[in-house]
């Protein structure tokens, strides 16, 4: 049957006379989300969500075709066959929102016991559109289908649209709560967008037909105007895609955003009547094709950009694996070797001592030196292993310290006696002056070990004149401080100079030692959460090496 009254639309769709709106409404939004769901699909067609999101955008296409149908077609039979369909391709985009927001949210399909219940409710809609429930009969004056008055059949799907938003507003809020900061970003634009779609899609349908039911509008045009939701949802899939690259998609959702605005633009072209118009809508359609060609440009550089940078980034974070693991073993390495080496240098230290004190009896004078040589050098080499060991500690996180408070004057003045013997056999003269009672509270061993290095340090570079050791008192620091007169140091040797095997300038000076003292040294003030340092002003003008802890 035929409604006459009405001329008949070419290609299926078009026809003179409905408003070139109802166009503009339907063709762009179709196109753009088909579009980007085609793009998105493409990507990676074995991801979930990509399928939903394609199977999302092909029911919204098949409404909004049979909607077009509807309002331009002028065979009834056909008319209400796309009729029949309408509720059922509402109810699964309202049920296949739910479905996407699940598994975009827990990037994993849903349960067996989730699918039933959406099988449950899309159910009825399916069993009772060949119903008279569903379609009452047909107007050949409107050329209109209707719908049985006394069950309203239509509230039905379109709950489904007000029970979707909920449900994912729900969900949206509960993930939000226990996620990253960078994926609640992520919830939020996407859930804005299909929120947004949601609900200019269901609320812009039922309120068109039940004012218009109502007499309010003398017809359901008004429904038109919800279609651009499922714009502003792709609009925010297309920003997902680009700012946190969602969906494994890069450079083709800006190249789809580019097109459908080229299309969205294109479209008016259809309604436009005045000329003028038709010029500015020309020019504007030429400038988004010439810019949105050099945008895709643009956006495939710094892609491809971005691309080589992670890459690079991948390839330094396993490097750097690989050399934490040799570095661990270098450090299991000297810890081993260390430990063998303490045994045989403590009996060559011993056997060598009791050589000079005549326990095997007289020896020669040339005798007595080259086991001096020979003592000297092994106890360099218990030095350097000390410090090794040492070293393997603090780096593994094995250094034990023995916190109590004690006075730091004292402890310094011990160790500046007893080494004021080794600056005189130098001829150098030890100068000491403290603050009584300069408390501080840690593991006195440690910082004693810490006060012998800095002033044995001194003494070595430092070839006449002598040294000052002193302990001072400063509101809530105690500071210790040795100054000589030997070589000085350059800026560039006082940057340098607590680090791991650091010798400086002094290295030609002194070749017995390991350039792991100052490091230690700094090492286990820092772990007084106290600072050592040292200032000089500059080669041949001597130097002054300080530590300060908290005084108590």
């Amino acid at each position: 049957m035929l409604c006459y009254l009405f001329p008949e639309p070419t290609y299926l769709i078009f026809s003179p006379d409905v408003s070139g709106l109802l166009y503009y409404a339907h063709i762009p939004a179709t196109i753009i989300s088909l579009i980007i769901s085609i793009y998105i699909y493409r990507s990676d067609r074995h991801l979930l969500i990509n399928k939903l999101l394609f199977v999302i955008s092909i029911l919204f296409s098949f409404w909004t075709t049979f909607t077009l149908i509807q309002w331009t077609n002028i065979h009834s039979d056909l008319i209400i066959f796309v009729w029949n369909f309408s509720g059922i391709i509402l109810g699964l985009i309202a049920i296949f929102c739910i479905y996407f927001t699940y598994v975009f949210l827990e990037k994993k399909d849903i349960s067996i016991k989730l699918k039933i219940i959406f099988l449950t409710l899309i159910l009825p809609i399916i069993l009772l559109t060949p119903s008279y429930l569903n379609l009452g009969g047909f107007n050949i004056t409107d050329c209109d289908a209707f719908q049985f008055e006394q069950i309203p059949f239509q509230f039905y799907y379109t709950s489904l649209g007000v029970i979707a938003m909920i449900w994912i507003l729900i969900l949206l809020i509960r993930k939000s709560l226990r996620t990253t900061p960078d994926f609640k970003k992520q919830i939020i634009l996407m859930g804005t967008g299909i929120e947004l779609f949601l609900f200019s899609f269901f609320t812009m349908v039922f309120l068109s037909s039940y004012l218009t039911k109502i007499d309010l509008l003398p017809d359901s045009e008004f429904e038109i105007y919800g279609l651009f939701g499922m714009v502003i949802f792709m609009i925010y899939l297309s920003i997902l895609m680009v700012r946190f690259k969602t969906f494994n998609v890069k450079l083709i959702a800006t190249e789809a955003l580019v097109w459908g605005l080229a299309i969205l633009i294109g479209s008016q072209f259809f309604f436009i009547k005045s000329n003028t118009n038709m010029i500015l809508n020309g020019i504007t359609f030429v400038g988004i094709i010439v810019l949105g060609q050099i945008l895709i440009k643009s956006v495939k550089q710094e892609v491809m950009q971005r691309e080589q940078l992670q890459i690079l980034t991948e390839q330094l974070f396993g490097v750097n694996e690989k050399l934490k693991g040799l570095d661990k073993l270098k450090t299991e390495f000297v810890s081993l070797a260390s430990h063998q080496l303490r045994s045989p240098l403590t009996a060559i230290k011993g056997y060598a001592s009791m050589l000079m004190d005549g326990d095997y009896g007289d020896l020669s004078k040339e005798a007595k030196e080259a086991i001096d040589r020979m003592y000297q050098s092994s106890k360099n080499l218990t030095i350097v292993v000390e410090d090794l060991l040492n070293v393997t500690k603090i780096e593994s996180g094995g250094m034990k310290f023995e916190m109590a408070p004690f006075d730091l004057s004292k402890v310094v003045e011990d160790e500046a006696k007893d080494l004021s013997i080794t600056a005189e056999k130098k001829g150098l003269k030890l100068n000491f002056e403290s603050d009584p009672l300069c408390m501080t509270n840690g593991d006195q061993e440690k910082i004693r070990q810490v006060i012998i290095n800095l002033i044995d340090n001194s003494i070595k570079y430092t070839k006449e004149g002598g040294l000052n050791v002193s302990v001072k008192r400063n509101e809530k620091k105690v500071v210790f401080c040795v100054k000589d007169t030997g070589m000085g140091m350059t800026q560039e040797t006082k940057a340098s100079l607590f680090q791991k095997f650091a010798r400086g300038d002094g290295a030609r000076m002194n070749t017995t030692g390991s350039g792991l003292g100052l490091y230690l040294a700094r090492q286990i003030v820092e772990a007084h959460k106290g600072k050592v340092w040292v200032e000089s002003d500059g080669l041949n003008k001597g130097s002054e090496f300080y530590m300060e802890l908290e005084a108590i």
